[in-house]
């Protein structure tokens, strides 16, 4: 039975952005926490850095962590790799229940702990002064702990961000449209924005402990000789960071409050980023959560929102965006609901591409299920199958299959393929 993957790649070093806007995005990154706690001196290891992950419930992943790391090492010049040994490492990776994850994190889907070890010193010690990101001079070690009992696609993004993030930007910001250090989650792999910002981190003109302004006085150079895409680009106006558009977006997020409460929250979501000069993707991020929320009560009005948040994308961050393919399998979607399937498989084949450039596999199946109901419905019951085989496949490799129900019903079409072929 064949079965699908993404390849190992490496995409291009640079971005065309001002080097001056690029350099405040460091600054806020790498001196400044999610809490709002700003942190006195830069961090990151002034060592080379090797990584274990043990855990047996980890090991379909080992391809996945090689790629991420042979990414760093390329794109981003850090001395980084896998070692077997335990006590060699600098950053252990450890398999964490999801629901013991929530006890402690009710919100986070994987973390991040310094100076830490493993989960079982963790929780042993818990009652003990914890060290704080703001209270090291240097990074020495880390623990990362993920869930292996969430999907596969969830699992790879969090190994994307969790390592990245544990070399040292320790922040994430809503304004930044092409990072997977932003809680909105669209990015589910490290951009390459991430890898220069771990690259500018890593030069030599850089060690740990250096103070914020010690940064700033040499940041404009050394983005300039790393970043020659962006020297000498003007800044262009964005609006801040807003802590009310954090909160309001994380509470809509939240499955554990009220869908009254989660509705209220996407709108004043949506209120407060459409008041931001300029308008920029958070609008659209908030319209696609308000669309969600709004789909079972008000049909109409979601259609408006994912139209709206569809055109938003388009027009600022351009068809091949990976958030205009979020919006677009929703309009995909209501095409086929309202029977224009042509239209569904247009919207479909436009942005499987940028599904698959981003590496999410359960926005491709996503797409690729919408394309094979609408051909279904134009009697295209030949080419239906084949889009539903490959729809089943990518599912299989970002959800899971647990119980073998995706397995059996792709063994079926592929059988029955092959049948139809003799």
């Amino acid at each position: 039975m064949s079965s699908v993957r993404f390849g190992t790649v490496t995409l291009p070093r640079g971005v065309a952005r001002s080097n001056l806007d690029l350099g405040q995005d460091f600054l806020d990154l790498t001196f400044q926490l999610e809490s709002g706690e700003t942190l006195p001196a830069i961090l990151r290891y002034e060592t080379p850095v090797r990584v274990y992950m043990g855990s047996p419930a980890l090991a379909p992943y080992a391809p996945d962590l090689a790629a991420v790391l042979g990414r760093i090492r390329v794109e981003a010049g850090i001395d980084i790799a896998e070692t077997d040994d335990p006590d060699a490492a600098q950053i252990r990776i450890e398999a964490v229940p999801a629901a013991e994850i929530a006890r402690v994190f009710p919100t986070a889907a994987c973390f991040i702990v310094p100076e830490e070890r493993n989960w079982a010193d963790f929780m042993r010690d818990r009652d003990r002064p914890r060290v704080r990101w703001s209270e090291q001079k240097t990074l020495r070690r880390a623990a990362i702990f993920l869930p292996p009992d969430t999907t596969p696609q969830d699992l790879r993004d969090c190994l994307n961000e969790e390592v990245t993030q544990a070399l040292g930007p320790a922040n994430d910001l809503y304004r930044l449209p092409d990072s997977i250090w932003n809680d909105d989650n669209f990015h589910g792999m490290a951009t390459p924005f991430d890898m220069l910002m771990l690259r500018t981190l890593y030069q030599p003109e850089f060690r740990s402990g250096m103070s914020r302004s010690e940064v700033a006085s040499r940041l404009e150079k050394v983005l300039d000789r790393v970043n020659p895409k962006g020297r000498g680009l003007p800044r262009t106006d964005r609006a801040p960071e807003s802590k009310a558009f954090a909160t309001a977006l994380e509470t809509a997020l939240d499955r554990g409050v009220s869908r009254e409460r989660r509705l209220g929250a996407a709108k004043m979501a949506a209120q407060i980023a459409a008041e931001m000069r300029p308008v920029d993707h958070r609008f659209g991020v908030a319209l696609l959560t308000l669309g969600r929320l709004s789909l079972r009560q008000d049909p109409a009005a979601a259609v408006q929102h994912f139209t709206e948040a569809y055109n938003l994308f388009e027009r600022r961050l351009g068809p091949k965006d990976v958030r205009t393919a979020q919006a677009g399998v929703h309009l995909a979607a209501l095409a086929l609901g309202t029977a224009q399937y042509d239209l569904a498989i247009r919207l479909a084949d436009r942005h499987v591409p940028m599904a698959a450039k981003a590496q999410n596999a359960i926005l491709i199946a996503g797409l690729l299920s919408v394309k094979a109901e609408a051909q279904v419905a134009l009697g295209k019951a030949d080419a239906a199958r084949q889009t539903r085989l490959d729809s089943l496949q990518w599912a299989r490799y970002g959800f899971g299959d647990t119980d073998g129900a995706l397995a059996r019903e792709q063994a079926q079409l592929a059988a029955l393929q092959r049948l139809e072929q003799k």
